[in-house]
């Protein structure tokens, strides 16, 4: 099965991830060009066919840490790399194990949940809603759900309550990602576990801040504005961040004692750079973030 390493230092990633250009040549480059491939699902541990293109796409090319679904459990490939890290985490954290994942909608969640029954799920509805508090909601006319809302930046989670938080490609569009971290090591217990990913530039000094929101409600654009595709809002999300080294130094600031980051290329169990015929592919390896308070 595949396995994470993890990473402390810019040197001891760089090298790791320099270091498999030759195999991302060889095999992640063919993948990106099929419409299937054959290989073992870490996810739902069986035997496989991964789509490769799910519609996310890097102009021409499908964008593969968004596709390589398990013909199975149907989950992406950066599904699949936090569920790899849930599963580790969940093996070593004491019991009784109480957790959260900041989501609710999706594939992941209802896998994840079923799996681990003391794992809770939310979704952001947007200002105006109470952390805790369920709401009918939906995106589709026909698919209403009790869904229960929580902001990153506002949990009703009590202080020092969760063994494990979890969230995927969130804090890119929280504006104040201080009081966001703050607030994801406030309900952790000590010792206690975050697990997420974000879009991380690795080649990056200090990570640029593209847009800020002002007092009129709109925002203004430091950056060409940014969108990413969002399961509960139509027109995707604004992103304000892209992160880059320095944010490691502000997850410590936050409360975390120990920060790191994660690899895991095994293109044969759909973990593979995200774009391997793009110009930066050691920047666009299978990554996640892992912060412990």
């Amino acid at each position: 099965m595949a396995q994470i390493q993890w990473f402390q230092s810019r040197e001891s990633f760089t090298a790791a991830a320099e270091g498999l250009q030759e195999a991302i040549a060889q095999r992640d480059a063919p993948i990106a060009r099929a419409a299937r491939v054959g290989g073992h699902c870490p996810a739902c541990a069986r035997k496989t066919v991964f789509e490769v293109n799910t519609g996310a796409m890097f102009a021409d090319r499908p964008n593969l840490r968004e596709g390589l679904r398990c013909a199975h459990c149907r989950l992406t490939a950066r599904q699949r790399l936090i569920l790899l890290a849930m599963r580790q985490e969940a093996g070593r954290l004491p019991a009784p194990l109480h957790g959260a994942i900041l989501e609710q909608t999706t594939r992941l969640y209802r896998v994840a949940h079923a799996r681990w029954r003391w794992l809770a799920g939310s979704e952001y509805l947007g200002d105006g809603h109470v952390s805790g508090k369920h709401y009918w909601w939906s995106t589709h006319w026909w698919r209403w759900r009790r869904t229960r809302h929580e902001s990153i930046t506002s949990f009703s989670h009590p202080t020092g309550s969760l063994s494990l938080l979890v969230h995927s490609d969130v804090l890119e569009h929280v504006y104040d990602t201080g009081l966001a971290l703050r607030e994801c090591a406030r309900v952790l217990r000590k010792d206690g576990v975050m697990l997420f990913t974000a879009p991380f530039f690795a080649d990056r000094d200090r990570s640029v801040l593209r847009g800020r929101p002002r007092e009129d409600g709109q925002i203004e654009h430091l950056e060409a504005p940014e969108y990413h595709g969002d399961g509960m809002q139509r027109g995707g999300i604004y992103t304000f961040h892209n992160f880059g080294w320095d944010f490691f130094e502000r997850l410590r600031e936050s409360g975390f004692s120990r920060v790191e980051i994660g690899l895991c290329h095994a293109p044969d169990e759909g973990l593979t750079c995200a774009d391997p015929s793009g110009e930066r592919t050691w920047c666009m390896l299978p990554l996640l973030f892992r912060a412990v308070k």
